[in-house]
């Protein structure tokens, strides 16, 4: 394998503007009011007399933090009988879900929201909107299928992609090449031996690392280990509805194989304690070289990272179980919205949301926070070296999270099995299947 990710010189060269062409829109300007009002299939009409409709829109997604507020207010200059509410909420488990099941315990679920792995279950139990039903089936056809996938419930859609997401190891070739690796690893196996190789080459080097500080973060790492074993696509979401067992022996294996990472030193110490932000750091400084993560991070880092790294930065592929097996990439919308159903301001919503995702102003939205789209015409214009390696993967990729009730189960499992406090495989499936059986599907 290999990726030709090099970039232009000086940090300078990095514009958002060159990241994601946006044809015509684009050579306009990239003043979001520049944007062409989208056409709307059933536009909102306010009653005569009464006051905005408002739009709640809460998500943890701060990767658009500085491209929403100008998207709400071109958006409220030409809807003015609509208001949106902008609530985002960085802190994912301490604010942002606490107060999304507060509302949904109180069926007053904001709007438009982000669902965290809540999608498909307050789609069952009626707080969400099936979208197919209230967008219609062409609204979706655009996505890449990985992008809406896991929002899936038969024939309907409780959620859509807003940022796709893949994962892959980020990757300092110049702490490579120091450390006599050439190339990029092809296995795990050939992973575990090369950051040992750099760790025992490179002073004070942390090799490659993950963060591993909850167990959804963990789940990115070892759920496209199930497929590598299992060759389908879909063995994580039968996994997901229990259609599937924990037991199941492609989950056996991939906890093996994640246990001999574990043991075999390929990850950093410390890494229970280190988050994205940790790991990000040290990369940035040369003390790790390698940072297994997702697609939301070229921003943050053309942002953040010294000009030099920026420029010889590179991105490869999730390593192969075995030699000659597929890589399978975990693929999914690392970012999605939904829509409340039993909202009175529940057609204002389906006004913005078609607004939010009209052509212009998605691409806009996506261009200017570098994020990678969740659309096939989107990524068709992606110019971004790494973000347009990553964009080659999304049509061939596997679930990497869960959207069914035994996501906390699982991933408290997993980061007992990481730190060490369970450490046979089948231990750790066993109680995965206990504590998933319990559980009600419907």
């Amino acid at each position: 394998m290999t990726s030709d990710n090099n970039k232009p010189a000086g940090k300078k060269a990095l514009s958002r503007r060159d990241f994601i062409k946006l044809g015509a829109a684009g050579a306009a300007g990239l003043a979001i009011g520049a944007a062409k009002s989208p056409t709307l299939a059933a536009p909102y009409i306010k009653r005569q007399g009464a006051d905005p409709a408002v739009v709640r829109f809460w998500s943890w997604y701060t990767d658009q933090q500085d491209q929403f507020p100008k998207v709400i207010a071109d958006f409220e200059a030409k809807n003015p009988n609509i208001k949106v509410d902008l609530q985002i909420k960085s802190d994912v488990t301490g604010a942002y879900l606490p107060a999304l099941l507060a509302s949904a315990a109180a069926d007053d679920l904001p709007e438009v929201y982000a669902p965290h792995v809540y999608s498909v279950e307050f789609g069952k139990k009626g707080l969400g909107a099936d979208l197919i039903k209230e967008l219609g089936a062409d609204f979706m056809k655009d996505f890449f299928p990985s992008a809406n996938s896991m929002f899936l419930d038969g024939e309907a859609q409780y959620a859509m992609g807003w940022m796709a997401q893949t994962m892959g190891f980020y990757y300092d070739p110049d702490i490579f090449a120091q450390a006599g690796i050439d190339g990029e690893p092809e296995t795990w196996d050939d992973m575990i031996a090369a950051s040992n190789q750099i760790k025992s080459k490179v002073s004070g080097n942390l090799g490659a690392m993950q963060a591993a500080t909850d167990g959804f973060s963990v789940n990115d790492l070892w759920f496209p280990m199930i497929t590598g074993f299992s060759g389908d696509p879909a063995t994580v979401k039968m996994l997901d509805g229990h259609q599937a067992k924990w037991t199941d022996q492609p989950v056996v294996d991939a906890l093996t194989l994640y246990r001999k990472t574990l043991d075999g030193g390929l990850w950093q110490k410390g890494q229970t304690g280190m988050d994205q932000v940790a790991c990000l750091n040290a990369l940035y400084t040369g003390k790790g070289a390698a940072f297994y993560s997702g697609s939301w991070n070229p921003g943050r880092i053309y942002k953040d990272a010294p000009p030099e790294l920026v420029k010889r930065l590179k991105v490869m592929k999730t390593p192969s179980v075995a030699a000659g097996k597929p890589h399978w990439t975990g693929n999914s919308a690392g970012a999605a919205f939904s829509l409340s159903n039993h909202s009175k301001n529940k057609d204002a919503a389906i006004t913005f949301l078609q607004y939010l995702y009209s052509a212009e102003v998605y691409a806009w939205t996506m261009s200017e926070s570098v994020s990678l789209p969740a659309t096939k015409s989107a990524a068709d214009q992606v110019t971004d070296p790494i973000i347009k390696t990553m964009a080659a993967w999304l049509p061939d990729g596997c679930r990497h999270w869960l959207t069914g009730p035994a996501g906390q189960v699982v991933a408290d499992t997993i980061m007992l099995f990481t730190a060490g406090k369970l450490t046979d495989p089948k231990e750790a499936a066993q109680a995965m299947e206990d504590g998933a059986a319990k559980l009600t599907y419907s």
